[in-house]
C-alpha cells in the first residue's frame, strides 16, 4: 500500500468512526438510554485523543469542512444536555448546573486559549539562534508544549469529567456526581490557566523585538563575520545547506550562518558555526553585517535578494551539486558576481547554455564534501550494487528519473544476477512526492527487495546496538517537540565546545555498527538521513542512477557507474548532451547493458572505461593533486581579499571628497 493509498484508507475509517460516534449519541438522546449515549460520547473522546496525537492529517482535513474541535465539543455538549432534558427523572437544578458549568468552561477555556496564544507570541523571538550566548536577553525555560502548541484541542476536552458526570446524574439520579464532575473539570481547567498565567507572567521578561534585533545587531559587531552562508529552501531541502557545514568550519575566517525559515533552522545539522535565521526580509536588511566581504548562496530562491542587495558584499552562488541538469544553469545565476564549480564542465556547461553568465565570472574550486571518499573496493563477500534514481521532477519530461521506466525491472536483473550482487537501493527523499508512478515502482521495488531476503532466509540483525546508537545520538536533538524554539536557542548557545565533534564521533560509531551488523548478502533499501549517500559510496563497487549530482559526485571514486537512458535516444548523443555519463556503463529501460556493467566490478572482468572516469574525474570535479578544500579556501581568501580592497578604495575616495566639500 502506497503512502497515498494509505493516507485515504486513514481517512475514511477515521472520518467514519467520528461519524458513527456522534450518530450513536444522538441515538442515546432519542432514546433516552444513558448508556447508548456514554458509548457514543466515550468514542467521540477517544476520536479527539487520535486526532491530536496520531492523524494530525485528517485532524486538518475535518477542521477544513468545520468539523474541528470546537464545533465537536459544543455538538457533544449539546447532545449532553438533550440527554438531560429528555430523561424525566433528572431536575431543573441539575440540568441548571450543567448549563452554568458549560458556560464557566467556555468563558475559562476562552481566557486560557488567549493567554496561551500570548505567551507564544512573546516567546516567538525575531530570530533563531544556534552557537550565540543569549544570557542577556533572559529566556526563561519552555512551558509546557502541550499547553502552547493547540491549546484549544487540550482544553476542551477537559469537559470529559462533566459530561460523564451528567451521564451518570441521568443514569442514577443522584445529582452528586454531576456536581463532582463539574468541580472537577472546572479545576483542572483552573489550574491550566495558572499554569499558562505563570509561564506567560515570567516570558515578559524577554526583551521586545526591537531590543532583540538590537541584541542580534550588537553581536554581529563582536563577532565581526567575513563570510556568510546564506540559504533560504522549503522544509524538506535542509540538506541543500547542510552539505555545506563542516566545509565552511575548516575556513581559517569568521563565517556566519545566515537562514530565513524557522523549519530550515529546526533540521539544520550540528555546527559550531554561529547560525542567526531571520525570517522577516525587514530585519535582515536591517542587519550590518560589518567586515563581511563574501555572501555563499547553496541555493536559487526569490529571498536571496534580500541579501544580494548588499553592496558592501561579493555574492557568490556554490549550489548545492554540479551535474547536467537544467537546475545547473539556471539563469538566475547572473545575478550573482562570481559563480563557483567543482572543474571544467560546469564552465562548459554555462557556456553553451549561454544564459548571461561570463566565464571570467566563473571559478573552478573543486568539490571539498568529496575529500574523504574512499576510492578502494569494500571488503564484502560479494559485489556491492548501489542504485541511487533522482526523483521525478517538477515535469514529464522523459529521463528525469529511471524509477519509473526502469527501477523494477533494473532491480529484477540484480536480484537475479549470477555470480550473486547485493542490492542497496536509496531512492531521493523527494521520491514520489508528485507523481503516483514514482509511488508504485518505489513500494514494487520495496517488496521485490525484502521478499528477495526472506526467500535467503537472512536473519535480521539484533536492533539493540544500533537503537542504543539512536537514543544517544538523539540526546544531540534539542529541537525534540518538547521545549519551544526561544529555549532551544538559548540552549545551543550553551553548548559544549567538544559536542559537535562528539556527535561526530557517535555517528562514525553509528555507521561501522549498521553496515558491520549487516550480511554481505543481505539487499537493503536505505532511506532517512543515515546511512548516508557518500557512507553507501564507500560500501558500493557499482554505481546505477540518472543524470543529477549523485553522479558526479560518485565520479570522484573512480569505481564503475552506470546510467540508464530512458530518453529514448541513441546512447551516443544521450552522452553528448550530458557529459557527466561520458564514462558510463550505458543501460537501456529492460536493462540491456547491465551485463557490461556487472563485469566491469567482478574480479576477472574488463573494465575498459577506467581510464575515461580518471579523465572524467578531473573534468567534473577538477585536479586531484590537491584536496578540494584547500582550493575552495583559497577561493573564499582570494575573493575576500579582492572585495575588501576595493570597499576600502571606496571609501576612502567618499572620505576624500568629503574633506574636499568641507
Amino acid at each position: 500500500m502506497t503512502l497515498r493509498e494509505h493516507a485515504n484508507r486513514e481517512t475514511v475509517i477515521g472520518t467514519s468512526l467520528l461519524g458513527l460516534s456522534y450518530l450513536v449519541m444522538l441515538a442515546g438522546v432519542i432514546t433516552g438510554l444513558w448508556w447508548v449515549f456514554l458509548v457514543g460520547a466515550v468514542g467521540s473522546y477517544a476520536m479527539d485523543a487520535l486526532l491530536l496525537h496520531r492523524f494530525p492529517h485528517l485532524a486538518k482535513l475535518v477542521q477544513q469542512i468545520r468539523l474541528g474541535i470546537t464545533p465537536r465539543t459544543l455538538l457533544r455538549q449539546l447532545m449532553a444536555l438533550g440527554l438531560l432534558i429528555t430523561t424525566p427523572n433528572v431536575t431543573s437544578t441539575g440540568i441548571g448546573l450543567v448549563l452554568l458549568v458549560f458556560l464557566a468552561l467556555f468563558g475559562l477555556q476562552l481566557v486560557c486559549g488567549v493567554a496561551a496564544r500570548l505567551l507564544r507570541t512573546r516567546r516567538k523571538l525575531p530570530v533563531v539562534t544556534r552557537n550565540i550566548d543569549l544570557t542577556t536577553l533572559r529566556i526563561p525555560d519552555s512551558p509546557p508544549m502541550p499547553l502552547v502548541r493547540e491549546p484549544m484541542t487540550r482544553l476542551l476536552p477537559l469537559d470529559i469529567f462533566l459530561v460523564v458526570g451528567a451521564v451518570a446524574h441521568v443514569a442514577t439520579g443522584r445529582l452528586w456526581l454531576v456536581t463532582g464532575g463539574a468541580a472537577v473539570s472546572l479545576v483542572v481547567t483552573v489550574l491550566a490557566l495558572v499554569l499558562v498565567g505563570w509561564h506567560l507572567r515570567r516570558a515578559l521578561a524577554i526583551p521586545a523585538q526591537e531590543k532583540v534585533m538590537e541584541f542580534a545587531q550588537s553581536w554581529l559587531d563582536t563577532y565581526r563575520p567575513e563570510v556568510v552562508l546564506y540559504f533560504s529552501g522549503s522544509a524538506d531541502s535542509a540538506y541543500q545547506v547542510n552539505m555545506w557545514l563542516d566545509v565552511l568550519d575548516r575556513l581559517d575566517r569568521r563565517v556566519v550562518i545566515v537562514l530565513r525559515e524557522r523549519t530550515i533552522a529546526a533540521q539544520l545539522a550540528p555546527t559550531r558555526l554561529p547560525v542567526l535565521c531571520v525570517p522577516a526580509a525587514t530585519d535582515l536588511m536591517a542587519l550590518d553585517f560589518g567586515p563581511a566581504r563574501v555572501a555563499l548562496y547553496p541555493a536559487n530562491t526569490g529571498k536571496n535578494i534580500h541579501m544580494l542587495r548588499n553592496p558592501m558584499m561579493r555574492h557568490v552562488f556554490i549550489g548545492h551539486g554540479d551535474s547536467d541538469k537544467v537546475a545547473s544553469i539556471n539563469p538566475f545565476s547572473k545575478a550573482y558576481d562570481e559563480v563557483w564549480t567543482a572543474g571544467r564542465a560546469g564552465r562548459d556547461r554555462y557556456d553553451r547554455a549561454q544564459v548571461g553568465v561570463r566565464l571570467d565570472e566563473i571559478v573552478e574550486v573543486g568539490r571539498p564534501q568529496l575529500d574523504e571518499i574512499r576510492t578502494d573496493t569494500a571488503p564484502n563477500a560479494v559485489r556491492t550494487v548501489l542504485y541511487a534514481p533522482t526523483w521525478e521532477g517538477w515535469t514529464d519530461e522523459p529521463g528525469n528519473t529511471s524509477l519509473i521506466d526502469a527501477g523494477p525491472a533494473l532491480v529484477a536483473r540484480l536480484l537475479a544476477a549470477d555470480p550473486p550482487v547485493r542490492v542497496l537501493y536509496k531512492p531521493h527523499p523527494f521520491t514520489g512526492m508528485r507523481s503516483a508512478a514514482a509511488r508504485r515502482a518505489h513500494k514494487r521495488i520495496v517488496d521485490m527487495i525484502e521478499a528477495a531476503n526472506r526467500r535467503a532466509a537472512r536473519t535480521a540483525p539484533d536492533p539493540r546496538p544500533l537503537a542504543e546508537l539512536e537514543r544517544r545520538l538523539a540526546d544531540f536533538d534539542t529541537d525534540n517537540g518538547s521545549t519551544d524554539e526561544a529555549h532551544n536557542s538559548r540552549e545551543e548557545g550553551r553548548s559544549a565546545p567538544t559536542a559537535v565533534a562528539d556527535l561526530q564521533s557517535l555517528s562514525t560509531e553509528w555507521h561501522r555498527v549498521y553496515w558491520d551488523g549487516r550480511a554481505d548478502e543481505e539487499h537493503l533499501v536505505i532511506q532517512g538521513p543515515r546511512p548516508t549517500l557518500y557512507s553507501c559510496f564507500n560500501q558500493a563497487d557499482l554505481l546505477i542512477s540518472d543524470i543529477s549530482s549523485v553522479v558526479a559526485d560518485f565520479v570522484a571514486t573512480e569505481k564503475p557507474y552506470a546510467i540508464t537512458n530512458c530518453e529514448g535516444i541513441a546512447h551516443s548523443e544521450f552522452q553528448t548532451e550530458h557529459p557527466t555519463s561520458a564514462a558510463a556503463y550505458m543501460l537501456l529501460p529492460d536493462g540491456e547493458g547491465l551485463d557490461s556493467a556487472l563485469a566491469a566490478v567482478r574480479d576477472s572482468g574488463p573494465d575498459p572505461l577506467a581510464a575515461e572516469r580518471v579523465e572524467l574525474r578531473t573534468y567534473l570535479l577538477g585536479p586531484s593533486d590537491e584536496p578540494s578544500q584547500t582550493r575552495f579556501a583559497a577561493a573564499v581568501d582570494d575573493l575576500y581579499a579582492r572585495t575588501d580592497a576595493q570597499v576600502r578604495a571606496v571609501r576612502e575616495v567618499s572620505t576624500e571628497a568629503d574633506t574636499a566639500a568641507v
